[in-house]
């Protein structure tokens, strides 16, 4: 085992959630992943979220292309909308299934290889395919799309500093007039062992609807590698706005089709 597995895994199955940007080696990896999230979200109600997540990532030498599909269930009266939950479009929602909305993301590396030190600098594109049922909270019914710029400096050691900007432009609908905004993501990471990888970063999105505030989280996760071509991802997420989830919990696991 060893650390460009566990890079590999930050890189290219957290791209969607702005995690790291670490190159990997060319192949093809499996993700395999299980969230569950609470919070008001600014509602008199709570909403609660499960979801797994099937994600596949093809690797190449200069970039890296994602899909991701999640199964959802929904308890409560919002929408889910970009990883987050905003105000319900009706009557409140409960104990709802089903298909979530897909993310497809595209990684192109501008500065530096899939193994090298020193910095390094990538643009990712990211369309979110309304595959979820609006109906039931479960997606907004619309297509959005996502740019943003990827920076990382890897030290000989192992330790790395990244930091993530981007735009979201949202498909909105009459029910929910979603604004388009900004985000950025500063983070750190760095080995405790061959085999043990840590990862915090903190984040901030501007507001998802006129009057709410803008998204504020913090997170932290923990990346074991099994052997040279598996490993398992615990993670934690606080939020620190009212439009930001109270909790998340994640696991995940990834594996390298050989």
């Amino acid at each position: 085992m060893g650390h460009s597995f566990i890079r590999a895994f930050l890189a290219c199955t957290l791209t969607a959630t702005s995690i790291s940007v670490f190159a990997a080696p060319p192949g093809l990896l499996m993700t395999y992943s299980f969230d569950s999230l609470s919070g008001k979200f600014g509602q008199a109600e709570e909403t609660k979220a499960k979801s797994f997540t099937l994600g596949a990532t093809l690797v190449g030498e200069d970039y890296r292309a994602s899909l991701f599909v999640p199964y959802i269930s929904l308890e409560g009266p919002g929408t889910l909308v970009a990883g987050t939950v905003t105000g319900g479009s009706g009557n409140a929602r409960r104990s709802q299934q089903g298909l979530g909305d897909m993310v497809a993301t595209y990684t192109q590396d501008i500065v530096g290889g899939i193994q090298s030190k020193g910095f390094a600098m990538s643009a990712t594109g990211l369309v979110k395919i309304a595959s979820g049922n609006e109906e039931k909270g479960l997606g907004t019914g619309k297509t959005d799309y996502g740019l943003q710029a990827d920076l990382a400096y890897r030290f000989d050691n192992g330790f790395g500093l990244t930091a993530i900007v981007g735009r979201q432009y949202y498909g909105d609908t009459p029910e929910l007039p979603l604004l388009n905004g900004n985000y950025a993501t500063l983070g750190v990471n760095f080995p405790l062992s061959e085999a043990l990888f840590i990862n915090m970063n903190t984040s901030q999105r501007d507001e998802l609807l006129a009057g709410t505030e803008k998204r504020k989280e913090r997170a932290i996760s923990a990346v074991y590698a099994l052997d040279q071509t598996s490993a398992l991802q615990f993670g934690y997420t606080k939020g620190r706005s009212t439009a930001s989830p109270d909790d998340v919990f994640s696991f995940s696991y990834v594996s390298q089709v050989e």
